[in-house]
């Protein structure tokens, strides 16, 4: 059985590498880019009304 590099007893933990190259914990994954995603979303809805707010005052 092949083993992944860092994944002995020194990584018990289980790192962010080690997670995803075994597929462990896929609904974590799933979960933490629905967030990502959403903070994006609402990133670049907030940028699109600052910027069209600095235009309407400038004119």
């Amino acid at each position: 059985m092949y083993k992944l590099p860092g994944a002995g007893v020194g990584a018990a933990g289980g790192g962010v590498g080690t997670l995803a190259a075994t597929g462990a914990d896929v609904g974590w994954w799933i979960a933490v880019g629905v967030v990502l995603l959403v903070l994006g979303t609402a990133a670049v809805i907030a940028a699109h009304r600052r910027t069209k707010r600095l235009a309407r005052s400038r004119s």
